[in-house]
């Protein structure tokens, strides 16, 4: 076993995921749009040698199984370059994150893309790896290894002691079991509510203010999460149907750092389901709905009987376990949330301007979503499969909800003094 597996061996429930399912691709990552000229190879190297540094399984572990190449993965194995129509502007940079996306990496299990021609003294860099390797905290702290801020651990965490046999431990086994073994009447978001996923998965982002999703949550007494996830509800209402028989079910993961383990990477999450309350007719409503149906994620950060499940499985049957429970059946949809810097990074002095965040699909999903946060900016990103209907308007209709969230919950701003006169 692999130094970082006794770190997590939620990563090993991913792997176990893709070997059953060889045809969806698990890779997560994100693209960094940089202002200035376009690196050199050379330095590009450079910057692969220093991710790999940062977190060895990017290193031990760079081969997938099955690769045709067998040794060491050089660094020219892991890169990429794309030149975009000249400028193309973010049309042609998304276009093309949207294209490589589609061709899943074969040799290696992570990978780095330099795409450039769309804009002047601009380029972007998009990094894919495998979920089993990373997650997305573990994808910021390789950004920050890049641009060589702090925040990375110095040594990897030691595992945990094997917790003792209590009663309440007993009884989450016994809830833990009971909720992947009873019904759970997930609606399929589908064009038939059922139909196979059709084609390469389609991708949208939709920027908006961090601050003011902030302020939404402050003033409606809830989280930033939960105002993502209301978002997202109303978002996706329109597209259900009307007497539609089951629950839109979330599967949120939720990062298990705790104490030493706190900025470690690797893979540290498990799902956690929530009910969306896409039903209910108002903003509003579905806020406050969401606080109260998102009160799992809040126990659980607590809990720490939460991961029993996979703790008592024998590890042969986590990537079982684990496709049941995203089963479409049982989950509609993946809503995953990164923060990110707070502040502005650079990458050997130039402005990291925007990061645009990266989502899988899983087998059998119609759609998945990620909210991503950089330096004051929110990015919803989108991956669907294209016969999802309407789905090129998700992003409006969920930055439609947050006006609708804060005309409810946030009090209207006052003219400034001299508007305020010359309306009289």
């Amino acid at each position: 076993m692999h130094e970082h597996d006794a770190a997590t061996a939620a990563g090993e429930r991913w792997f176990d995921y893709a070997a059953a399912h060889p045809h969806t691709s698990l890779e997560i990552g994100g693209a960094a749009v940089v202002a200035g000229p376009t690196p050199s190879t050379a330095e590009l190297h450079a910057l692969i040698d220093l991710i790999r540094a940062a977190h060895p399984p990017l290193r031990d572990r760079a081969r997938v199984r099955g690769a045709s190449a067998g040794g060491p993965a050089e660094p020219a194995e892991h890169l990429q370059e794309v030149v975009l129509p000249a400028r193309g502007g973010d049309v042609a940079l998304h276009a093309a994150i949207e294209r490589v996306s589609a061709q899943p990496l074969t040799d290696v299990s992570w990978g780095m893309t330099l795409l450039h021609g769309h804009r002047d003294n601009e380029f972007a860099l998009l990094l894919r790896a495998h979920h089993g390797l990373l997650d997305g905290m573990s994808l910021i702290g390789i950004t920050l290894a890049a641009v060589r801020e702090a925040g990375l651990p110095q040594r990897r965490a030691a595992p945990a002691p094997p917790p003792s046999w209590t009663t309440a431990r007993v009884r989450a086994l016994v809830r833990a079991v009971a909720g992947l073994a009873l019904p759970a009447r997930a609606i399929s978001l589908g064009p038939t509510r059922g139909q196979a996923p059709t084609g390469p998965p389609k991708r949208l982002w939709a920027p908006t203010s961090l601050p003011r999703m902030k302020a939404i949550a402050l003033a409606a007494g809830t989280s930033l999460n939960d105002v993502y996830l209301a978002a997202l509800a109303g978002a996706l209402r329109p597209g259900l149907p009307d007497r539609a028989a089951g629950t839109v079910r979330a599967m949120v993961p939720l990062n298990t750092r705790r104490g030493s383990t706190r900025a470690a990477l690797g893979n540290f999450h498990r799902g956690v389901p929530v009910a969306l309350p896409c039903h209910l007719p108002s903003a509003a409503e579905r806020l406050t709905a969401t606080h109260l149906a998102t009160a799992n994620i809040r126990t659980g950060r607590r809990d720490p009987d939460a991961d029993v499940l996979f703790e008592t499985l024998p590890t042969r049957w986590h990537g079982r376990a684990l496709a049941w429970a995203l089963h479409p059946r049982r989950t509609t949809l993946v809503a995953t949330h990164v923060p990110g810097p707070a502040r502005p990074l650079e990458l050997d002095g130039h402005s990291i301007d925007t990061l645009l965040p990266l989502m899988f699909l899983p087998a059998g999903h119609h759609l998945s979503v990620c909210l991503g946060e950089y330096a004051g900016t929110a990015h919803l990103a989108v991956v669907a499969d294209p016969s999802l209907p309407g789905i090129d308007e998700l992003p409006t209709r969920w930055l439609a909800e947050l006006d609708a969230f804060e005309a409810a919950f946030t009090p209207p701003r006052q003219p400034p003094v001299a508007d305020a006169r010359s309306a009289r």
